[in-house]
């Protein structure tokens, strides 16, 4: 590439070869065709310009109408965000032969709009994809969550209703521990208890069936079960209170009212102690809300 030098330098030998060929040419015309000058007779013509005011006022007004001429800005040296080299390159031992056509030939053409707008659903496919798996993380965390709660309130009830059952107990064997009242009169003889009480304090014995029937009322969830429905049930009891067998009588309740009764039965143990001398091991109670209106 030429430097502004050389292109001066140029223009000079071109312009000084210009020169001497139309001098050369001036000096070959005179040398051919002399020129005799010839004076003229008489005094030199004299000319002078006069300008009137009108025209110097015209022109002095053009001239404050031109524009002042903006001098241009200065050409600011390009510069480059990446350091300059402190060091020179040095020489390549084995400068590049390599035909720079050749290889823009053989090299990979230019990608597909089409396969780049595949490619770019792609990746958007991707991102839906990893958004839904973490919006499903997220329900799935909300959903463990309540269950977590749910399970904390059901135990919660379940030692409610244990404290409840525990506070009747204590009631009803606070009962037992009074002393009986002192009659004046002596009583008289008590009827021989019937066959099925086996000799036992009738008294003792209709608190027992009550506490087992409050007991399972305590435990009955009635949500399956319809109103005012009388459900007659036998179940077979350990010592100790707890359920492991349940036996329908008479009840026309469904599977699921059913159910419901049998989990109110083997929910917890019903009431022993002190009531080990009326113990039944197969006692049989109803099961029908509200009881205000079952009863018979």
């Amino acid at each position: 590439m030429e430097s502004r030098a050389d292109q001066v330098s140029a223009f000079a030998f071109a312009l000084l070869l210009h020169v001497g060929l139309f001098l050369l040419a001036w000096l070959s015309a005179r040398w051919i065709w002399p020129v005799h000058d010839e004076f003229a007779a008489g005094e030199p013509i004299q000319a002078s310009l006069v300008m009137s005011a009108a025209d110097v006022r015209r022109a002095q007004k053009a001239i404050k109408a031109s524009p002042d001429p903006q001098p241009q800005p200065a050409p600011r040296p390009q510069t480059s965000e990446q350091p300059v080299q402190a060091k020179p390159q040095a020489p390549q031992d084995r400068p590049d032969t390599v035909d720079q056509v050749a290889a823009s030939r053989s090299a990979p053409p230019s990608p597909d709009p089409a396969a780049q707008e595949q490619e770019r659903r792609t990746r958007q496919a991707q991102v839906d994809l990893t958004e839904d798996l973490a919006r499903q993380q997220e329900a799935e965390n909300k959903q463990r969550l309540r269950e977590q709660l749910e399970a904390i309130r059901r135990e919660r009830e379940k030692a409610a209703r244990l404290t409840q059952m525990e506070e009747q107990r204590l009631a009803q064997l606070t009962d037992l521990a009074k002393p009986a009242p002192v009659v004046a009169k002596p009583m008289p003889s008590a009827p021989s208890a019937p066959a099925g009480d086996r000799g036992a304090d009738n008294g003792l014995l209709a608190r027992y069936r009550a506490a087992m029937q409050q007991t399972a009322d305590a435990n009955w969830n009635r949500t399956g079960a319809p109103e005012r429905v009388r459900c007659k049930v036998r179940f077979t009891q350990y010592v100790g209170g707890e359920v492991n067998n349940v036996e329908f009588l008479d009840c026309p309740f469904d599977d699921k009212g059913r159910d419901s009764v049998d989990r109110a039965l083997r929910r917890s143990p019903m009431p022993y102690a002190g009531f080990e001398s009326v113990f039944d091991r197969q006692p049989t109670i109803t099961f029908c809300y509200p009881h205000e209106e079952c009863q018979p």
